[in-house]
């Protein structure tokens, strides 16, 4: 079996027999992007691969330049096309709406891409596939044990039950989240529940995006200062330190993989804990492993040197592709 050949570089991931780049960070002539997420979807490229809900994204973080030519090539799941003799199909991934998987069939080889995943059905958006493959390119940006979150209904149960209760003692609750993806998933829950929610802005420019993928948010509002009163706020990081400074009476919710660990609330200075996350946790990455059947792992992002050793210990030929540890691995930038 041939395979095929992959160089991990610091621009990206690259397959150079057939002229694609995984998720680049600059400029290349053909790339595959697994979502839109800041850290994934970056620069102008001639040729882009992705799903048609992940490029609607794309387009509004990086507008058309008439300087350089580009052709979007939206792709299908389940939909396989042909790639510079090699053929490459896109599955579900359960990271945020349009997320995908790519399956590379080249050389006798079947090469899965993650991209940033996880294995329980989401808040909003599709729920993973396992692809059966040989070779296996996965993320690990919470790939130690200690790392367990929540499910999609009870993340949901706990986000209402604290908006509510901070609601009637007085309180406007707030719950931080990323423009794309986690923001979008808590506003769709609350509104869903029937609870006023104010957004900011840049979580609510993404809104339309989810609600062409079918998701609702009856009755949600921008963000106005002077009407915060009684309302969930759904704000993004950089602007709950003005909150804060505010003077207005706030309760803030932690939701994310991080307020899984012990000292979460001395990091985060949140009085409420979900851990729940857009990302795989310990157990679902081991399954997304055990499940596909590869022989070989390649580990990237995240722990990615002690969750290739764990997968060692349990008999799996893993590798460390370099990683980021700690809080800066979840950024969505």
């Amino acid at each position: 079996m041939k395979g095929v050949q992959v160089e991990f570089t610091a621009e990206g991931i690259h397959l150079p027999e057939i002229g694609l780049w995984l998720d680049p960070a600059e400029a290349r002539e053909a790339a595959w992007i697994s979502h839109a997420h800041g850290d994934h979807a970056r620069g102008l490229h001639g040729c882009v691969f992705a799903t048609g809900r992940t490029l609607d994204f794309y387009r509004l973080r990086w507008p058309a330049d008439p300087a350089v030519p580009q052709t979007l090539c939206p792709v299908l799941f389940r939909e396989p096309w042909e790639w510079q003799g090699a053929r490459l199909t896109a599955f579900p991934a359960s990271h945020i709406a349009g997320a995908a998987q790519l399956l590379v069939e080249y050389g006798g080889e079947r090469l899965v891409y993650t991209g940033d995943i996880k294995l329980r059905p989401p808040l909003c958006g599709e729920t993973t596939e396992v692809v059966p493959c040989d070779r296996l390119i996965i993320e690990s940006t919470f790939g130690l044990p200690i790392y367990h979150f929540l499910d999609r209904e009870t993340a949901r149960e706990r986000i209402v039950a604290c908006a509510r209760e901070a609601l009637s003692d007085g309180l406007s609750p707030v719950f931080v989240g990323y423009p794309l993806g986690r923001g979008q998933e808590i506003v769709h829950t609350l509104c869903s529940a029937g609870i006023p929610t104010s957004v900011h802005g840049s979580i609510a420019r993404m809104i339309p995006g989810y609600e062409v993928a079918g998701y609702s948010f009856p009755g949600w509002e921008s963000y106005a200062p002077w009407a915060t009163e009684g309302k969930a706020l759904v704000v993004t990081p950089t602007f709950r330190s003005y909150l804060e400074a505010s003077g207005k009476r706030i309760r803030i919710a932690y939701v994310s993989g991080w307020a899984a660990l012990h000292n979460a609330r001395a990091r985060s200075g949140a009085e409420e804990l979900i851990p729940y996350s857009d990302h795989a946790d310990f157990a679902e990455l081991v399954a997304i492993v055990e499940g596909s059947g590869a022989r070989h792992v390649d580990v990237v992002h995240g722990y990615t040197e002690a969750f290739a050793a764990i997968l060692r210990s349990r008999g799996i030929d893993a590798y460390s592709r370099g990683g980021v540890e700690g809080e800066a691995a979840e950024a969505e930038g």
